[in-house]
């Protein structure tokens, strides 16, 4: 409980800078064409609703989803970003750091398969919370040169 009480303490600055850097990567992942889910982002079915009951101070949070197309390629992604410091392969949803999963094949492996395609649950998908990094447009760059080195994204040179 000492532990609980202490961060407390500083959790509205660290809510703030988890959904400003999500709101960021959601923007730009968005407009790389990459499918991206956030409630933040105006193409979200329920972000009107988000935003009558959110605190603007606050944002929209650090959860966003990102679908690459394969389980292949989610790991692929996820492995490499893992090995380049951007975040760690977890199931976890709160850390200073990002931390991403593929959901369809791990914390939501339990759900039946139509099901997990009713809601958009595809293994492709992966589920980022996103971290408190200073530098948002540096990790941005960094993370979106691993999905050009992978084929998720093609280069801008091409």
């Amino acid at each position: 409980s000492a532990s609980v009480l202490k961060n407390l303490r500083t959790l509205h600055i660290r809510m703030q800078q988890h959904s400003h850097n999500a709101q960021y990567l959601a923007e730009k992942f968005e407009k790389d064409g990459l499918k991206t889910v956030y409630p933040g982002l105006s193409s979200h079915p329920s972000h009107e609703l988000f935003k009558s009951m959110m605190n603007e101070k606050y944002g929209f949070s650090g959860m966003l989803t990102i679908d690459v197309g394969t389980l292949d390629k989610a790991n692929a992604l996820m492995e490499l970003m893992q090995e380049r410091n951007l975040g760690y392969l977890a199931v976890s949803l709160g850390f200073y750091k990002t931390l991403f999963s593929a959901p369809g094949s791990s914390t939501s492996s339990e759900i039946p398969e139509d099901e997990q395609a009713e809601m958009g649950l595809n293994n492709g998908l992966i589920r980022f919370s996103i971290g408190l990094d200073a530098d948002i447009e540096r990790t941005y760059n960094m993370m979106k040169a691993c999905m050009i080195e992978l084929n998720i994204l093609e280069s801008e040179m091409a």
